[in-house]
């Protein structure tokens, strides 16, 4: 079984959601981020979503893009970002990690062995934020070649027909996007999503995480309770990271909110 199905399995038995909580890989720097992501984990969260520093990153608020600069000046690649999750995986055999990332980096490395060597660092999925379903066949046989789940994101304008089209090669779990906009900048409220949530899980048994504006304990326990399987918290860590100047104090702030919202979680 797969790390991503084997953990919503172990929750599901405990009849909770997970707590996904994402880092931009390399921020501040190598040293800081892997300490960070090694300490994750521990602190509560579920599943991780490293995210590969890119320089124009439509999808993101300010506070990761602001992440992402620092992690290239600071000299983070794609092979950095695979380097380091071989590091995490010394010591962590069973945490669940997705690569977030966009295509430009993808097809830069190479779509000959992109895919491989990520499997064989250890991630177990890919959310690819600027590919559409019509364009997934570039990478569809050589990802098909590997056990690396293709995570797809769901907008919340997405209609019925488009959902079933960009879910037919979907795996580990859905993305459904809580609000209209970028990350980190607008508060998302969980009874807006009800009913696109009542409407993937009619065209989807796949496990349904919800992000975007997901930034106190209070909306997590929210999101928890309409239904959602995972709850994906993102630019309220990045913000914690940018606030503070040392490594350790980097890591503390970080593991203590995640440690806050993953209490909202606990059946």
């Amino acid at each position: 079984m797969k790390r991503i199905e084997q953990k919503f399995k172990e929750l599901r038995a405990q009849k909770r959601a997970a707590l996904i909580a994402y880092i931009c890989a390399g921020d501040p720097n190598y040293e800081t981020s892997l300490a960070t992501l090694k300490a994750m984990p521990a602190a509560g969260a579920d599943m991780i979503e490293l995210g590969v520093p890119f320089l124009d990153p439509a999808g993101d608020g300010p506070t990761i893009e602001i992440a992402a600069k620092r992690a290239i000046a600071a000299g983070m690649t794609l092979q950095k970002v695979l380097k380091m999750v071989t590091e995490f995986r010394k010591s962590d055999k069973k945490t669940p990690l997705i690569l977030m990332t966009y295509y430009n980096p993808v097809l830069k490395f190479g779509l000959n062995k992109i895919f491989a060597e990520a499997e064989e660092s250890g991630v177990d999925g890919f959310l690819i934020v600027d590919l559409p379903p019509e364009e997934e066949q570039e990478i569809l046989p050589q990802i098909s070649k590997t056990k690396l789940d293709l995570i797809r994101l769901i907008a919340p304008t997405t209609d019925i027909k488009r959902q079933k089209k960009i879910t037919k090669n979907a795996g580990g779990f859905l993305y459904l996007i809580s609000l209209l906009g970028i990350t980190g900048t607008t508060l998302a409220k969980a009874k807006d999503n009800v009913k696109n949530l009542q409407n993937l899980k009619k065209i989807s048994k796949l496990p349904i995480a919800i992000g975007f504006g997901i930034q106190t304990p209070q909306q997590v326990r929210e999101f928890s309770q309409i239904g959602v399987d995972a709850v994906i918290i993102g630019s309220v860590l990045v913000k914690e990271m940018a606030e503070k100047k040392s490594s350790v104090e980097i890591v503390s702030a970080v593991t203590k909110k995640i440690q806050e919202f993953s209490k909202c979680l606990k059946a």
